[in-house]
């Protein structure tokens, strides 16, 4: 009898625990998604554009990686800190930690080191990740007087299987960020440095 409830109850908390807990946010459109990452400056000299480009993203931490003056391209990369804690991994490790440790009473403790594993993982989760933002930018020239920048930013929160953080792990979460605001701010800050370019 305690075997069979056990083993509904360890069912119970695998499903639990692959369970997503996330909000649903209506997706962005293909168009609504370039209008934010888009802004047009009134400006034909792309160069110019290109170099205030570099220095905006060096002043908000970033790290250039590649430039492409010819194609109009360049890529810059930044990493930081974050707590992000999955809520279904979360309850999932705390529920195996229950029945692990209910299963070790019931077998007088000579089960009590399966409760280990999901504790180090559910202490993980609470632990800081290493985050990486890849940026991509894309300055070419629109008709006779105007540039167009295209500003992509991606995401990466770096964690190993185990939940530690570390810069070699593989992505657990990769999201295009498309907060508008974001985008806002760095156009505003790119279109002050065009002006000081240009003194």
């Amino acid at each position: 009898m305690i075997k069979r409830f056990l083993s509904i109850f360890l069912i119970a908390i695998f499903i639990s625990s692959n369970c997503v807990l996330a909000k649903k946010v209506k997706p962005l459109s293909q168009l609504q998604r370039r209008e934010v990452e888009t802004h047009f400056f009134d400006t034909a000299d792309t160069n110019r554009v290109m170099k205030a480009a570099v220095n905006t993203l060096q002043d908000s931490g970033f790290v250039i990686q590649e430039i492409e003056p010819e194609l109009g391209y360049l890529r810059a990369r930044k990493y930081y800190k974050k707590r992000y804690i999955s809520k279904g991994r979360a309850i999932g490790y705390s529920f195996l930690v229950a029945a692990y440790t209910t299963l070790a009473v019931f077998t007088y403790g000579t089960t009590a080191y399966n409760i280990a594993d999901p504790a180090i993982r559910l202490s993980n989760e609470f632990k800081d990740k290493t985050v990486v933002v890849d940026s991509n930018v894309d300055v070419e020239r629109f008709g006779k007087n105007k540039t167009k920048v295209r500003f992509v930013l991606v995401q990466k929160v770096l964690q190993n299987a185990d939940g530690y953080s570390f810069v070699k792990s593989a992505p657990t979460r990769v999201i295009r960020i498309y907060n508008p605001e974001i985008y806002q701010e760095f156009f505003a800050q790119l279109d002050k440095s065009i002006f000081y370019e240009g003194i």
